[in-house]
């Protein structure tokens, strides 16, 4: 199995997203020195986000970020030996990170204490106050995340998410090039789409056409114990970014029936569509 440290799913089943996660138990884990965890999801315009400051040992990536409440969701993992952010800003320091109607998650950038910091004050140096009131901590990821949005908003797609993914896609990707040369990747999502952009970072996406009746009667019996609840799990639709990987990925790595896995260049970048299409930009 291949660590991940950050993740975005889109599916067109919440409920049942979690059984998604436990199909893809035998190529994705969390990396050995995972130390923290955080979920978010966009649930009716609001991004929900949840924390956990430790890892259970032993625990399966699926088991860690447990049920989902939106179609969309992005989960960053911290490593023992990431860059911390100095401070008291605690948890706010820790990804992934939301604002408005957006969350993402942020690996890699610089990583000394000096670097970071000047990258920090680099990319807020000319976000609109509206968009600087929404950062919590000290994490240079933060910056990024929110010079993206200021990006957008002078696009002029801040303001419409629900319709926004191609200029969401275009900031991403100006924002992340004019970072620096540090390797990095962000996903972030409006909550109708997803955004996964990656620069000198291996990743992957798998795509899911249906979820295992065995798998969905592990995680919770009852998503399988009608015909209306394995009808769902036959129409299940998902797509799964899985970005900052120990190791890379290969192409022939054994999957779940009804996925198939495609495995990205370091540079990359993608966007999910609401229909779940993908389109590599």
């Amino acid at each position: 199995m291949v660590g991940v440290r950050a993740l975005g799913l889109m599916c067109n089943d919440p409920q049942r997203g979690v059984v998604a996660l436990h199909e893809l138990g035998g190529i994705a884990s969390l990396p050995a020195d995972a130390d923290a965890i955080g979920t978010a999801c966009i649930v009716d315009g609001a991004a929900l986000l949840s924390r956990s400051p430790t890892v259970a040992t032993e625990s399966s990536l699926a088991q860690t970020v447990g049920p989902l409440q939106g179609r969309c969701a992005v989960v960053q993992v911290r490593v023992r030996d990431e860059l911390r952010p100095t401070g008291p800003s605690g948890a706010a320091s820790q990804g992934p990170f939301r604002a408005r109607s957006y969350a993402a998650a942020v690996i890699g950038g610089p990583q000394d204490a000096d670097g970071a910091s000047a990258s920090r004050e680099r990319l807020l140096a000319g976000v609109p106050d509206f968009l600087r009131r929404f950062v919590g901590g000290h994490a240079e990821g933060e910056a990024l995340f929110i010079a993206i949005l200021a990006r957008l908003h002078d696009l002029g797609g801040l303001e419409s998410p629900h319709d926004n993914g191609g200029k969401l896609a275009q900031a991403a990707r100006e924002v992340v090039a004019a970072a620096g040369s540090a390797p990095r990747q962000v996903t972030l999502t409006n909550g109708v789409e997803l955004v996964h952009v990656a620069m000198g970072l291996p990743s992957a996406v798998v795509v899911l056409a249906a979820l295992s009746e065995a798998t969905a009667t592990r995680v919770d019996p009852t998503l399988a114990d009608s015909s209306m609840g394995r009808e769902r799990l036959r129409r299940f639709r998902g797509v799964v970014t899985l970005g900052g990987l120990d190791a890379p990925l290969k192409a022939g790595a054994p999957m779940p029936d009804k996925a198939t896995l495609q495995v990205l260049p370091d540079s990359a970048a993608l966007l999910v569509a609401r229909d779940l299409s993908i389109r590599v930009l």
